[in-house]
């Protein structure tokens, strides 16, 4: 038994040698596809084998035979030759240095080849030695930021995107419901608060028989080795490399537990200054009356809502619970209303096999109209790099009718034609204006020139901000959590901007980018500036919107902020007003 998460890192294991080996684009780009769409698969991948074997796994989108039969392999086997001849041409530690930020297959093959660099320590040894900066092409600033890069990768590498992390825990759940050694089975810690990272996993459940359910989470496949193990505690390290805790509760405390065992730390800390200024104990075992647990009368325990309501609290979504303020919004009686996925209305940046998507425009319409949208817009790249394809100032005529022809083959959907423009370094878009203006959406997005200092990228994007045409900035910060990090802008001036233009900011809900953050979520809300939930999908599988709409719960995000949650002829009337 191998999770989603363990195959996705596989297959993302496989690309990065490939990369390395100089090997087609478009063959490194299907593993790294099939790596993001297995390691968000909502169903387990063994599962799917198991129901309908190679045949099941080439239903899913971008598996094609020759990955379906490796994956068959690693199901079954727990190992891939294919991989493993990979990894004897390569130095293991040549991985990791390919994942700091600014190495690249090449950098990262170049300093194999010419300094017999095979770890980040290597790496970090062959920057302090000066000779790199020395290279044509590097350069002192270069060596720097790799620097910089590999301080921010080894604080990343103790964490786990919540993409892998999630549907990990996920499994966990259903393997432990399926068991029916649990009357109840639920997620808590950061993972219930939807951090975009992951320090470890924790699973509170209750059971009439708790050592059993010890002897079957810690002897689970997923398991590497137990750490610890007692009567109703256990911790293990899971073969996808992160730490998981289980929990035994009485069920005359689960709220309590739950709560305590969700956090964060300072929000608990500061309710609990709360409950003391009013004479009572908070602890994982409930709320007690008086200042000592021990002495005291609980007086609640049961649920989550009654630990509030005894403090004197309403009760606190878990996604704010981080003491930025919730709190004395609770007290207040101003809490959110916070964004849920039923509320998204349509989905306005989708990819099709125009540019670098997998799939025909008629077959991601009639995926988004199964996800649920009442409206999608098709943006297929308009950039100047090669690989993508795309649209261009040549053939937007003909891109446009072809959009308008699928929307015409899957009725029941509104569909617009747009696309996702590149932002040059001075802020003009790749297309012009004779272009752009026979679109329906334009998305502006950065995609090079990621090094620019704060006031340049701020005055960037202020420059775009003037095109009329412009409806939204995509992916705004251009980072990918725990590879690249985001660029600096003045928000304010940006924010300010787009509220006199009109132009909304984008929540990538791909769990790569979850940008904005949620400090930059709820600084647009405070502006008054729309934030758009969007997929950013490059497959049929691709419409999972629920890491956005947390992403935007955190941000503290309602239903009036977000621009797709309009209905479709609000939305409309927004378009014409812009």
């Amino acid at each position: 038994m191998m999770s989603n998460a363990e195959i996705a890192a596989i297959l993302k294991r496989i690309a990065d040698i490939l990369a390395i080996q100089g090997e087609n684009p478009f063959r490194i780009r299907a593993y790294e596809r099939a790596a993001v769409t297995i390691g968000g698969l909502p169903q387990d991948i063994t599962e799917v084998h198991a129901r309908g074997g190679v045949a099941a796994l080439r239903k899913i989108p971008g598996i094609g035979e020759d990955l379906a039969l490796k994956i068959e392999e690693l199901l079954r086997t727990g190992r891939l030759r294919f991989l493993a001849g990979l990894e004897r041409a390569v130095p293991k530690g040549l991985l990791d240095v390919l994942a700091v930020e600014g190495m690249g297959p090449k950098r990262t093959k170049f300093v194999w080849e010419e300094f017999r660099v095979r770890s980040l320590r290597d790496l970090e040894r062959l920057c302090h030695s000066g000779k790199l900066a020395n290279v044509r092409g590097w350069g002192e600033q270069s060596v720097r930021n790799i620097l910089q890069a590999i301080t921010m990768l080894r604080k990343f590498g103790e964490r786990m995107p919540i993409g892998r992390a999630l549907p990990l825990a996920e499994q966990l759940v259903r393997t432990l419901e399926r068991s029916r050694l649990c009357d109840r089975v639920e997620i808590a810690g950061s993972l219930r608060r939807r951090r975009e990272t992951i320090g470890d996993i924790d699973l509170l459940v209750t059971s009439e028989q708790p050592k059993r359910v010890m002897d079957l989470f810690c002897a689970l496949p997923l398991v590497a080795r137990v750490i610890a193990k007692g009567p109703t505690k256990a911790n293990v390290l899971l073969k996808a490399g992160i730490e998981a805790d289980l929990r035994v509760l009485d069920p005359e405390v689960f709220g309590a537990g739950l709560y305590y065992f969700t956090g964060s730390k300072t929000h608990n800390i500061r309710t609990r200054t709360i409950a003391i200024a009013r004479g009572l104990t908070v602890s994982e075992y409930g709320v007690f009356r008086g200042t000592k647990e021990a002495k005291g009368r609980r007086v609640a325990c049961r649920t989550e809502e009654d630990v509030f309501r005894a403090i004197g609290l309403p009760y606190i979504p878990p996604e704010i619970r981080e003491d930025t303020g919730e709190v004395e919004a609770a007290l207040a009686g101003s809490l959110p209303t916070l964004i849920e996925e039923r509320d998204i209305r349509g989905n306005l940046h989708v990819h099709t096999d125009f540019s670098d998507g997998s799939a025909s425009m008629v077959e991601m319409i009639a995926a988004a109209k199964r996800a649920g949208h009442a409206y999608v817009a098709i943006t297929d790249h308009a950039s100047s790099m090669g690989m993508v394809r795309g649209v261009k100032a040549t053939n937007i005529a003909l891109y446009v009718k072809r959009v308008r022809a699928a929307a015409r083959k899957v009725p029941g959907i509104h569909v617009l034609a747009g696309a996702e423009v590149d932002i040059r370094a001075d802020g003009s878009l790749y297309l012009p204006d004779a272009a752009l203006q026979q679109l329906d959406w334009v998305i502006g997005a950065i995609h090079q020139g990621f090094k620019q200092s704060k006031e340049q990228a701020t005055a960037r994007l202020l420059t775009t901000m003037e095109n009329p045409h412009l409806r939204a900035i995509g992916h705004p910060t251009t980072r990918l959590i725990g590879e690249r990090g985001g660029m600096e802008f003045d928000w304010d001036a940006l924010f300010r901007r787009a509220r006199e233009r009109g132009i909304a900011f984008e929540l990538n809900a791909s769990w790569m980018r979850l940008d904005l953050d949620d400090v930059r979520c709820r600084q647009a809300k405070a502006a008054g500036v729309k934030v758009c939930i969007n997929s950013d999908a490059h497959d049929l599988l691709g419409f999972d919107l629920r890491y956005g709409v947390a992403q935007a719960r955190r941000g503290w995000l309602e239903r009036g902020d977000i621009l797709n949650a309009m209905p479709w002829k609000q939305f409309q009337q927004w378009l014409r007003k812009r």
